[in-house]
Formats: structure tokens, C-alpha cells, sequence
């Protein structure tokens, strides 16, 4: 299964997560998870190990876009998920 983050306006795919591996589209996007990451907020660091940071290549990354970087940074009636068999 493979979910991917779509431009509700263009219908294209900006993010794609297939088991472990994640494809980022956007190449602006792409350079800014490598570089800076997704900043934690304090209280939710518990639950990614203790981690101010989350980084592209970083274990808990997915879940850290879907939980932190989706719901504070992009705008839901702009970007949604969707799940798709491949």
C-alpha cells in the first residue's frame, strides 16, 4: 500500500510513503527535510525518543511528517492523503 499526499488543485502527488521508503516531489520540500527537518514540539519529543529534530533518512520520519509537519504547516483543504494500491 502506498499513501500518498496530494495537491488538491493539480492532483499531484507531493509526498509518497511506500513501507519505509519516502519520495518527496518537491525538491524545495525535499532539501528542507534533509536540512532543517521537522522540529518537535517539547511535549510530543516522548513519543519520537526524545528527538527535537526529525530528519528525511530518521526512522520516525513518516510518522513525524503525518503527525507534526501536515497538520501545522500545510493547509488541509490544499493537500490531502490518500491511500493507493502498487
Amino acid at each position: 500500500m502506498r499513501k500518498q499526499l496530494l495537491n488538491m488543485q493539480t492532483g499531484q502527488a507531493i509526498v509518497e510513503f511506500e513501507g519505509k521508503n519516502t519520495l518527496i516531489h518537491n525538491k524545495f520540500l525535499e532539501q528542507e527535510m534533509r536540512t532543517l527537518g521537522i522540529m518537535v514540539p517539547h511535549g510530543l519529543r516522548g513519543i519520537y525518543h526524545g528527538k527535537d529534530c526529525i530528519l528525511l533518512d530518521d526512522p520516525d520520519f513518516q510518522q513525524a511528517f503525518q503527525e507534526i509537519y501536515y497538520l501545522t504547516s500545510m493547509n488541509p483543504s490544499q493537500f490531502r492523503w490518500a491511500d493507493s494500491q502498487s
